[in-house]
């Protein structure tokens, strides 16, 4: 197969770099961070500014290979890559300007959560962001961004101000509450549907020392309902990922329960620790603690240095409505099946400042869901032509709590097509998306992804 059409004239105005199939480089620059997703693409152009994405876009136009556009590379679906397609990579695209006056930062897409944080936190500042620090703020912010400062600070497009924009028509434009204002609205939370990000501008937040680590619980229905219950009543400052898992092998923990499901309750407190100490004692009365290792720590320590392996894994998301002794037990008997022993079944407790966004005022609708499950069937350094099986437990496994849930995150789907797509917002809001997509992507140039077809 030849070059496409025009890539001569592309790549003399492009000023960053493009690799070919036959480039040295060329193996390493194809790899995303999910070691299941191995495509090929035709055309990986890395860009190192706005204009190099301008120039990008209008070659993906006249161009006939699809356009997959990746900031990190942490798509569970994959769609930040393909066989025979053309990759635009913002990964290199990491200037960050801090205003700490302001609290302000100007960030572009390839910045990592863990850098942008420790830079951050020079200044005693944060923004939220997921949890953990690989992940780049492009698609993580597009499609919401829910982590550890989520109750305290709400989601990641709580604290965005402005987005630059390299439209599917190759214009440049900044959008902002009172600029392109619909288009600000459909873009937190309406994913990389509606144009290229160049840049982000965030509300910076003062943080300091925060008490961070993991209490271990034995599972049971009792435990997980008072464990949502407690977490929902606690201070804003109080944020809860526990998580169900067989305990493993560990040291720290009696050998009688190795093997044996538990919740693993992650938490941070961004407050006084005091207050920390007291807010995080009604989790440790719940149940005789297997585990427990909790510790006062700077907020960056919520982002370790990566183990630098390439995992396979794949996941399935739903907002449950319901924790009772039933859905305890669905949990219980999924897990018991999980063809992995890495796989675990996490929730993200929300509410807090999250809960008090009005639901209409952006993309993300889900404001009144205040607990979501995320299903990850992680199998670890395993072949990942397994991955068809490990996707089909998490969505056998997600299909067995529709009576007790329903609706997605975006940011947490695989590629369940698009009525997976529909099930990431409210009606009205889907509506409005498709209107709004038919007026900046008409011809659905930006597709790989959780797809908003044209109205």
């Amino acid at each position: 197969m030849g070059e496409p059409s025009g890539l001569v004239e592309f790549g003399a105005r492009f000023r960053g770099q493009l690799i070919r199939p036959t480039d040295p480089d060329y193996e390493s620059a194809r790899l995303v961070d999910n070691a299941a997703i191995d495509h090929h693409p035709a055309l990986i152009a890395r860009a190192r500014d706005a204009s190099d994405v301008v120039y990008a876009v209008e070659f993906a136009r006249s161009s006939a290979l699809p356009l997959a556009v990746r900031s990190g590379g942490h798509s569970v679906a994959g769609h930040s890559t393909g066989d025979g397609v053309f990759v635009l990579d913002l990964s290199t695209m990491t200037g960050l300007a801090i205003d700490p006056d302001a609290r302000t930062c100007w960030a572009e897409p390839g910045v990592r959560a863990g850098a942008y944080t420790k830079a951050a936190y020079d200044f005693g500042l944060a923004t939220p962001f997921g949890d953990n620090g690989r992940v780049a703020i492009g698609g993580l912010t597009l499609g919401g961004g829910i982590g550890w400062l989520v109750r305290k600070h709400g989601l990641t497009i709580d604290s965005l101000l402005a987005v630059e924009l390299v439209t599917a028509q190759g214009a440049r434009l900044v959008a902002t509450i009172d600029d392109h204002p619909d288009l600000f609205w459909a873009l937190r939370g309406g994913g990389g549907n509606f144009g290229v990000a160049t840049r982000f501008k965030f509300r910076l937040h003062p943080i300091g020392l925060t008490l961070h680590g993991t209490i271990a619980l034995p599972l049971t229905g009792a435990v997980m309902g008072d464990l949502v219950r407690v977490a929902l009543a606690a201070p804003d400052e109080l944020t809860l990922m526990p998580a169900v898992l067989p305990v493993p092998p560990m040291d720290e923990i009696d050998p009688q329960h190795h093997g044996r499901p538990a919740v693993f309750v992650d938490l941070l407190w961004a407050g006084p620790k005091d207050a920390g100490e007291r807010a995080i004692a009604p989790i440790r009365a719940l149940a005789k603690p297997l585990f427990d290792a909790v510790s006062q720590e700077p907020y960056p320590a919520v982002y370790p240095e990566p183990k630098g392996i390439r995992e396979s894994w794949t996941s399935r998301a739903i907002f449950l409505d319901v924790m009772d002794q039933e859905t305890v037990a669905i949990i219980e008997r999924s897990m018991a099946t999980a063809p992995s022993a890495s796989a675990l079944a996490q929730l993200r407790i929300l509410g807090g400042a999250a809960g008090r966004v009005a639901p209409e005022s952006t993309a993300y609708g889900w404001r009144d869901r205040s607990v979501l499950l995320w299903i990850i069937a992680d199998f670890g350094t395993a072949d990942p032509r397994d991955l068809p099986r490990h996707a089909a437990w998490a969505a056998a496994f997600a299909d067995a709590l529709r009576a007790k849930g329903s609706a997605t995150y975006v940011n947490f789907m695989a590629d369940e097509g698009p009525e997976g797509a529909r099930s990431a917002y409210p009606a009205a809001t889907w509506s409005r998306l498709r209107q709004l997509k038919r007026r900046y992507d008409p011809e659905n140039l930006f597709r790989r992804n959780q797809n908003i077809p044209p109205a």
